[in-house]
């Protein structure tokens, strides 16, 4: 324990370095995974324990990952970062690890490889370097712990995001002002200055109701409006219109009007007495006529 505190070690780099050897952690046990299938499917190969223990830790990791390379990372979840528990999990992962590269070395002592010896004995590097990595984010764990035990604080956690001493109301995106023009008044008046003005009298409301509407509106005891059109064709509804002249209209005399200018009183036809003794008479036309 007394190594780390002679070591010269930048805390705000613990974070990021605990980090990057998850995230490598994590890309040697997908080739592990990824050998291993290839592994079961090899001709004259054996699926048992040996090999199947290292193929189960690649799943089993994945919790680890999570909590060890997140939780201290954000201020919700920092709180159940504890470095004892972090110190206890990278240790007992670090011992899988270990076991699994045995087990995968006595698989292949074992003759059980078949026909994948070759991808059985890259199996077994690859975790062996997967165990080394984990001895080291223990070691990291372990001076996270002693860093706790000085200060009461992990090292470099609570600095993330705080390196840039920016101005939040200045950051990108943001909408506040970036400077004292931005307080300046803003020119309402979207008029340009080539147009002429026209309202530098002042406001008379008699003079504009009085003006526009005296030429269109005004009353006139001795004028004449202009007659509306008609439609010949309604002069029956027309109680007090005068009825057009139809000889002009079709050339001849009308027969739904007369040539009186006078008006006409509206009185519909006179219909005939239905007499119930007369025989029903049909409309003459060519009955004979059928369709063949």
């Amino acid at each position: 324990m007394a190594l780390f505190e002679k070591l010269d070690i930048n805390p705000d780099k613990v974070p990021n370095t605990k980090l990057a050897l998850h995230i490598l952690q994590i890309i040697l046990a997908l080739v592990v995974f990824i050998l291993e299938i290839i592994l079961f499917r090899a001709q004259d190969s054996l699926i048992n324990g040996n090999n199947g223990w290292p193929f189960g830790l690649c799943f089993l990791s994945i919790p680890a990952w999570i909590y060890l390379a997140m939780a201290p990372r954000f201020e919700r979840t920092r709180k159940i970062a504890q470095p004892h528990a972090m110190v206890v999990t990278d240790t007992i992962f670090t011992i899988f690890w270990l076991s699994g590269f045995a087990s995968q070395a006595a698989y292949n002592t074992a003759n059980s490889c078949g026909q994948g010896c070759a991808v059985s004995k890259a199996i077994v590097g690859i975790a062996f370097f997967e165990t080394l990595i984990w001895v080291a984010t223990t070691a990291v764990s372990v001076y996270t712990l002693r860093y706790y035990q000085r200060t009461d604080g992990l090292p470099g956690y609570e600095n993330l995001g705080q390196s840039q001493n920016i101005d939040p109301d200045k950051a990108a995106f943001s909408m506040a002002p970036h400077d004292e023009e931005a307080y300046a008044p803003v020119q309402m008046d979207d008029h340009h200055d080539d147009h002429t003005d026209t309202h530098d009298q002042p406001y008379d409301p008699a003079d504009t109701f009085t003006g526009r509407f005296d030429n269109d509106t005004a009353y006139r005891p001795h004028s004449v409006s202009p007659a509306p059109l008609e439609n010949p064709f309604d002069q029956a509804y027309r109680t007090h219109s005068t009825s057009p002249s139809h000889t002009d209209l079709y050339g001849g005399a009308s027969a739904y009007g007369s040539h009186s200018s006078r008006p006409q009183i509206y009185a519909p036809p006179a219909a005939e007495d239905y007499d119930d003794d007369r025989p029903v008479q049909f409309p003459s036309a060519n009955y004979d006529r059928t369709l063949h």
